[in-house]
Parts: structure tokens; C-alpha cells; sequence
């Protein structure tokens, strides 16, 4: 199950690069429109299609990597890990939802909560790749203790 666990990380980490280029496609596409003549709310929404549609599969897959945290039994640390991932990417989508009704000031907050969860996604891929490699392997019998000392 960690092994299924460390591929579906990588594969959240792509999607979420993916769901930041559809972003960008849904803006220049709405921008095209616009230099077309005047854009309608529905077509400047249909611009964004893929974008809505992908951060609602990341919100499940936020929760997919939750569960399957608890199923590899990662430790403590790691699934809080994926819960904040989980967390963050509620937030994306109220964002996603509420951006039009929010003072302009804060719609930054959506492309900076998409960064940060692309951080937290590929950090935790990454410490489950290492973590393998750096950690003795069960039932080896190998313990990790400090070097000898040297005489000085």
C-alpha cells in the first residue's frame, strides 16, 4: 500500500501542475473572447470548464490521498501531512466558488493556496520517496546507531 500510496503523490503533484495550466488556457481564452468583441458570463465561464472540472477531481483526490495515507500507515506526521493537503484543497474550491463575491484585494488567495498546495503535495511525495531509502529496512535487523567514537 506505500508503494501505491508514493505513485498516487506523484501523480496528485501532475495533476495539480495540469489543473495550473488549465487556469492559465481558461484566462487567455476568456481573454480572446473578450478581444473578439464583448464576452458574456457564460462564455467567460466556459473558458474555465476544464479547471472547475479538474479541482473538483483534485478535492476527491485530496481525500483519496488522506485515506490512502491512513492505509499505508505512513505514521502520524505523514497523515497529518496529507489531511492539511486535503484541507487545502477544500479551500481551494470555496475559493474557486466565492472568488466573485470576494473584495478583489483577496483574489490573489487562489493562485497563492494553488502554489501552496503543489509545496505540500511534492514535499510529501518527496519525504515518502527518501524516506524509504534512508530508513533501514524491516526486519534486517539493522538498527541505526551513531558511528564509533575515534581516539583523538
Amino acid at each position: 500500500m506505500r508503494t501505491v500510496f508514493r505513485y498516487w503523490l506523484w501523480l496528485m503533484a501532475l495533476a495539480v501542475i495540469v489543473q495550473i495550466g488549465f487556469a492559465g488556457i481558461g484566462a487567455f481564452d476568456a481573454a480572446d473572447k473578450a478581444t473578439a468583441g464583448s464576452v458574456d458570463e457564460d462564455g467567460f465561464y466556459d473558458s474555465f470548464t476544464l479547471h472547475a472540472a479538474l479541482g473538483t477531481f483534485l478535492v476527491l483526490g485530496g481525500l483519496l490521498t488522506f485515506l490512502l495515507a491512513l492505509a499505508a500507515r505512513v505514521g502520524r506526521k505523514r497523515v497529518l501531512h496529507a489531511l492539511g493537503i486535503f484541507g487545502l484543497l477544500i479551500v481551494q474550491m470555496l475559493l474557486g466558488w466565492t472568488g466573485q463575491d470576494l473584495p478583489e484585494v483577496l483574489g490573489f488567495l487562489h493562485p497563492i493556496n494553488a502554489i501552496l498546495i503543489l509545496g505540500a503535495v511534492a514535499s510529501l511525495a518527496s519525504q515518502e520517496w527518501r524516506g524509504d531509502r534512508m530508513a533501514p529496512h524491516r526486519g534486517s535487523g539493522e538498527t541505526m546507531s551513531p558511528p564509533p567514537a575515534t581516539a583523538a
